[in-house]
């Protein structure tokens, strides 16, 4: 059986044993996988496919309170090796919350002759005092990898922070480093470093105003050209005319900026690429339209650029109707290789207890297709 196939049925059989007696069945063709179990709600299941040209790829990851895991592969057309990957983490306090949190996490990509391993732990005491470590075994000796950390989270009225001071070593040497994060329900600003890697994230959601209206913006910026091994940096950039919630994480958080899992770098399973958290589709950030600028800048010199721009025409008239889940839009792209425009549109909405997504993106200049297909399952 293949691993993401493996993953699935062994991910079901657990969520199962959790599920319990209940009166709606666990598993159903009209709601799909239903609990009520506080381990497992809110949950949710999400399988992705991509196919872009020379390349097919496959996602399928779950989360719910207990845990949060995944797995995917990389096929590419030409010769060359398959990437596979599987990862997740369980916090098996997460029923008791006033023991504190325990996270406990494991991941393994290979690809061809690399086979990259890392695992991680971290337990955070009821009062805000976390305490971590971490370690990467890879294929090449030379990018292993341990980290040690110490983070204390608290409130201060409406203004949430957090504080962290970490160790990280590679290359037999050990740098410094740590992060701070402030937000509250409309605001957010987080600023670190890991000794190899600055990054800062600043991110607004307007308040819930029950109106058309409620834009969200968020700005990542990553810096790897420090320390021993020189890397790219980047900016990433996200906005939306309309929020609709993220998952699992804080509101003004996107469900990136402090790590998809809402687990701070270093967080769980955050060290190897590529990983099973994957990133929102434009189109699912959130409605009436969403924008996305990517920018990364490599040790070469060169550059690599993508712009994105869609809009669901048919949602500003406030009317439900069938045409509400189109979306089209534009795309630039600009790299090496290529230096093109593009065509986005597709459909995504709700079919019975599913998300569904289809998007395809044609780039005319050399003519190309892309096709995006997206199922969830959120309960």
């Amino acid at each position: 059986m293949p691993p993401s196939l493996t993953f699935v049925w062994l991910l079901l059989v657990a969520v199962q044993d959790v599920h319990g007696a209940e009166d709606q069945p666990f598993l159903s063709l009209q709601h799909g996988v239903n609990s009520e179990s506080a381990l497992l709600r809110p949950g949710k299941l999400d399988f992705l496919f991509k196919h872009r040209p020379n390349e097919n790829q496959y996602n399928f990851f779950g989360w719910t309170p207990l845990f949060k895991g995944g797995a995917g592969i990389l096929d590419p057309d030409n010769p060359g090796p398959s990437a596979k990957y599987v990862g997740g983490f369980v916090r098996p306090l997460a029923a008791w919350r006033d023991k504190g949190d325990l996270i406990l996490g494991a991941q393994g990509v290979e690809a061809g002759p690399r086979e990259d391993y890392e695992v991680q732990g971290e337990y955070r005491f009821p009062f805000g005092l976390g305490i971590g470590a971490g370690i990467v075994e890879a294929s090449n000796p030379a990018n292993d990898l341990a980290f040690w950390k110490t983070t204390y989270r608290n409130q201060w009225g409406a203004l949430n922070y957090i504080l962290e001071v970490q160790g990280q070593e590679i290359g037999g040497e050990t740098s410094p480093g740590g992060y701070v994060a402030l937000f509250t329900e409309q605001l957010m600003g987080v600023a670190g470093t890991d000794g190899e890697q600055w990054r800062a994230t600043a991110a607004f959601i307007a308040p819930d105003r029950k109106q058309l209206f409620r834009p969200t913006v968020e700005v990542l910026y990553v810096d790897n050209s420090i320390g021993q091994f020189n890397g790219p940096k980047s900016i990433f950039a996200n906005a939306t005319l309309r929020y609709e919630g993220g998952f699992l994480s804080h509101p003004a958080r996107l469900g990136r900026a402090m790590g998809p899992q809402g687990s701070e770098f270093g967080n769980p399973l955050g060290f190897l690429f590529p990983t099973w958290n994957r990133r929102l589709e434009v189109w699912e950030m959130g409605n009436l339209g969403d924008l996305r600028a990517e920018r990364i800048r490599f040790p070469n010199h060169t550059t690599q650029e993508r712009y994105e721009a869609l809009f669901f025409p048919f949602q500003f008239d406030q009317n439900k109707n069938i045409l509400d889940h189109l979306f089209a839009g534009a795309a630039y792209l600009k790299s090496q290789d290529r230096d093109t425009p593009a065509l986005l549109g597709g459909y995504f909405s709700v079919i019975g207890f599913l998300k569904v997504s289809v998007g395809v993106e044609v780039e005319l200049h050399p003519s190309q297709t892309s096709i995006v297909i997206g199922l969830i399952d959120a309960f």
